[in-house]
């Protein structure tokens, strides 16, 4: 099996995980069981960002030095700028197995 691509990015203001500072977040490519569990979360036509935050939990690789399992409520302290870094971050790992 091949080790799946990965994005890491810098966050723009710490978000804190588990009362540690993260400034860093790596995600990787989805495959269609991400979306699968993502979807039993939210409905993506009903509740987009809920299944943005669920399909994120499935794909953070890591978050600073924390590898999860993460879950849709440690997401709710992110500000605006910290959630556009997370949906580039997904965005630009969908686009590495096009290739």
């Amino acid at each position: 099996m091949k080790t799946p691509l990965t994005v890491i990015k810098k966050l723009p203001a710490p978000w804190i995980l588990g009362g540690k500072p993260v400034t860093e977040i790596e995600v990787r490519e989805p495959d269609l069981g991400d979306s699968l569990e993502a979807e039993k979360e939210a409905n993506p036509a009903l509740q987009p960002t809920a299944f943005q935050v669920a399909l994120a939990c499935q794909v953070l690789v890591r978050a600073g030095d924390d590898t999860g399992p993460f879950v849709p409520a440690q997401f709710k302290g992110l500000k605006g700028k910290q959630w556009a870094v997370f949906r580039e971050a997904m965005q630009e790992a969908e686009k590495l197995g096009e290739g």
